[in-house]
């Protein structure tokens, strides 16, 4: 294929071949290979399809392939005339046909969208969800084939398409439904809102995804790669006829007249606003006050005072020093405090030749995914409920049980309470327990056969708790206990179990007649006897995998400051964050062998996470001790993600990018200078620098003298003071 491709490039140079062009601007448009197929592209004339035959000719004869030009197919567009359009085919050899069917899942030539045009869409979730008897299925396996379903949907679809509403919903229907059990032409009862089984798993949801939100999330990968990857044949074509002069964010806008599929992609052009920031490199590009880079508005529109005429086209670059600060006194005055911070924590490389670029917030490495897209459509819980989510995924038990204490802790089972709440029960009465409301926490506690499991199961002096607790503090102190049975089993586990099978036991009552069911006796001893055997079977891989799971040996170490090597100085640097992100500042200090304070300083960085305070304590320990005139010298952070992040090179997008660059120019200086990890306890006038950096102006400030309050801290290192640390064996304190 890729002879035949110079073959046609060699045609299209020397003037035989004409290629099409969708705009006078766009790019020549001559040929597609997808796999085997190709798709090939001229003018509308006889000489064309010589000239196009007599390429193929040349590859089959170099080859030894041939073409069978009777399954090909001919298109021309609409505008040739009829007669005109069947002299080509018959020239061509090539049958002519009105469209070019489907490939990929979608048409290859777009029509005007209706529903029915995504109805076999919906028919291959019906076919593929048909063969599953939900009936015979847990709940929880019902959401994994519920998933496993929707997640096959046509992802080109997907990333190309905005899928119809209607069509999204009736998606959306055929999910739920199969989820809460119905089949043909009855319905069940949905425990749960859909809302609520669309939340991720630690929101307190089961991770459905919708699938307008999910069609949302994809085309804005679709938006993110048309921004991203500008060598690409696909955004070249689409750019030329739609983009215009617009730059940035601004090329989706949605144009009139456009196709389905630029229109599907501006429909994600908020959510790609919402998600995208500025990776501000050397601040020439991006204007200060007019684009936004720093909010997702521009900084206009959130002034405290009047802007100057002329300052519209003052770009980032014109608000920072030669040296790499922010002139501050530009714009305390128009911008709120708050912002003023989060743009002093911001690095500018004026001498890079980098321009600045976009890159994805939601994402720890500026790269678009579509989870984290999705993540921004989608509400977070109103009151989470800390830890007891995960912990419920989490349980060492079989899935379907998981899925029954999801259900329980909401109080979402099909208790006579709620179902007569629903209007689908006579009465909301146990049938035991005469005049007793049948909650979940009767069925699972209160009720004669529980209550006598649990009253032999909880030890006596924790019977009072474990019985007067209402049903939220009941699940949660159960499902968050660390303790364990006699028999050793995890009570979370244990407990987990036992209500399931107390609720199985209460259905077979329902359904069968109350002598169906275990005595409380029986049932009790049914409990513990399984619970015995799933804990095993759960603990067995265990036996095999026991290399993996072990935890590190730890040991107590003493740890110090450790004084560099004679003719090295040392610089300890830390960085602070009060909110991550929040207030943010960095703190270092310069010493010789002997402990002798060298140089210092404290710099208040504005709003930043601890990791760019890191980062900024050390770019701002190696200008200083630069500039101090030492030349053989060792950093030290307590932080190991800041070295990895410096030794590892990272996509030109990375949020901490320029940063980062600006710390391995400062690294690659005619010097020897290492990096090197240390704990707290061995960096403490550092850290007692970044924590009180706070209270100076925004920017560096140099320290010839330590603090008073410092001296201290500063006498225990030239001690030898240590503290007991609990550190993995085999990792030795750094020296």
């Amino acid at each position: 294929m890729e002879r035949l491709s110079h073959r046609i490039d060699e045609a299209v140079n020397s003037g035989q071949w004409k290629p099409i062009r969708l705009t006078n601007a766009g790019p020549p448009l001559t040929h597609l290979f997808f796999a085997d197929d190709l798709l090939l592209f001229a003018e509308a004339e006889r000489r064309q399809i010589r000239v196009i035959k007599q390429c193929l000719a040349d590859f089959c004869y170099s080859s030894g392939q041939r073409i069978n030009f009777s399954k090909s197919i001919l298109y021309v567009s609409p505008n040739v005339a009829r007669h005109k359009a069947e002299n080509l085919s018959s020239c061509a050899g090539i049958p002519l046909k009105a469209a070019l069917g489907r490939y990929l899942g979608i048409q290859a030539i777009q029509e005007r969208v209706t529903r029915g045009r995504y109805q076999s869409l919906i028919l291959r979730i019906q076919r593929k969800m048909a063969p599953w008897k939900a009936k015979r299925l847990s709940f929880a396996a019902r959401l994994t084939v519920a998933k496993s379903v929707t997640a096959s949907l046509p992802v080109y679809t997907m990333h190309t398409e905005l899928i119809p509403s209607g069509v999204c919903r009736n998606i959306d229907k055929i999910t739920r439904d199969f989820v809460w059990g119905a089949e043909e032409n009855r319905s069940k009862l949905h425990l749960v809102a859909w809302e609520r089984l669309t939340l991720a798993k630690d929101q307190g949801g089961v991770g459905l995804r919708p699938t307008r939100q999910a069609n949302l999330a994809m085309l804005a990968k679709s938006g993110w790669r048309l921004l991203q990857e500008k060598d690409n044949l696909w955004r070249q074509l689409l750019l030329s006829k739609y983009g215009g002069q617009r730059t940035g964010l601004d090329v989706l806008r949605k144009k009139q007249g456009s196709s389905f599929t630029w229109s599907s992609f501006s429909k994600a052009a908020d959510l790609l606003k919402q998600g995208c920031a500025w990776n501000i490199k050397n601040g020439r590009k991006t204007k200060f006050w007019c684009d936004p880079w720093i909010l997702q508005v521009p900084l206009k529109e959130v002034m405290t005072g009047d802007l100057p005429g002329e300052a519209d086209e003052a770009v980032v670059a014109d608000f920072v020093r030669d040296d790499g600060s922010w002139r501050t006194e530009l714009i305390s005055s128009l911008l709120p405090p708050d912002i003023c911070a989060k743009i002093t924590s911001t690095a500018v490389d004026k001498i890079s030749q980098e321009e600045d670029a976009l890159f994805w917030s939601p994402s720890a490495d500026g790269r678009f995914t579509t989870k984290s897209a999705y993540g921004l459509l989608m509400p977070q819980e109103q009151q989470p409920r800390e830890g007891i989510w995960k912990k419920i995924w989490r349980l060492e038990v079989p899935e379907r049980i998981r899925g029954f204490v999801w259900l329980a802790i909401q109080g979402r089972i099909a208790s006579n309470a709620l179902r007569f709440q629903r209007k689908v029960a006579e009465t909301p009465c146990c049938p035991r327990c005469e005049g007793c409301t049948e909650t979940a926490l009767h069925i699972m506690r209160d009720c004669p056969p529980a209550l006598y499991f649990w009253s032999r199961q909880v030890p006596q002096g924790k019977q009072q708790v474990f019985f007067s607790a209402n049903h939220d503090e009941w699940f949660r102190s159960n499902l968050l206990s660390t303790e364990s049975t006699i028999s050793g089993i995890n009570w979370p586990g244990f407990f987990s179990i036992s209500i399931w099978l107390l609720w199985k036991n209460r259905t077979t009552a329902a359904f069968k007649g109350l002598g169906a069911a275990l005595t409380a006796p029986s049932l009790m001893q049914s409990i513990i006897t399984k619970s015995r055997i799933w804990n095993e079977s759960w603990q067995a891989p265990e036996l095999f995998l026991s290399h993996k799971k072990q935890k590190a040996d730890r040991v107590v170490a003493a740890v110090g400051w450790t004084p560099p090597a004679e003719g090295w100085v040392m610089v300890n640097t830390d960085g602070a964050s009060n909110g991550n992100p929040g207030p943010a500042g960095a703190g270092g200090v310069v010493r010789d062998s002997l402990g002798h304070w060298l140089g210092g300083f404290v710099a208040n960085i504005g709003s930043a996470t601890a990791a760019l305070a890191e980062l900024w304590a050390i770019f701002y320990g190696l200008e200083l001790v630069w500039k101090l005139g030492f030349r053989v010298v060792k950093i030290a952070t307590d932080s190991q993600l800041a070295i990895q992040l410096i030794q590892e090179r990272h996509d030109p997008i990375h949020p901490y990018a320029t940063l980062l660059s600006l710390i391995r120019r400062k690294m690659g200086q005619d010097w020897l200078v290492s990096l090197t990890h240390t704990y707290r306890e061995g960096n403490r006038v550092a850290d007692w620098l970044s924590k009180h950096s706070l209270v100076y102006p925004y920017g560096l400030h140099e320290l010839a003298d330590p603090p008073m309050s410092l001296v201290a801290i500063l006498q225990d290192d030239t001690r030898g003071t240590t503290f007991d640390r609990s550190i993995v064996a085999n990792h030795p304190p750094p020296s």
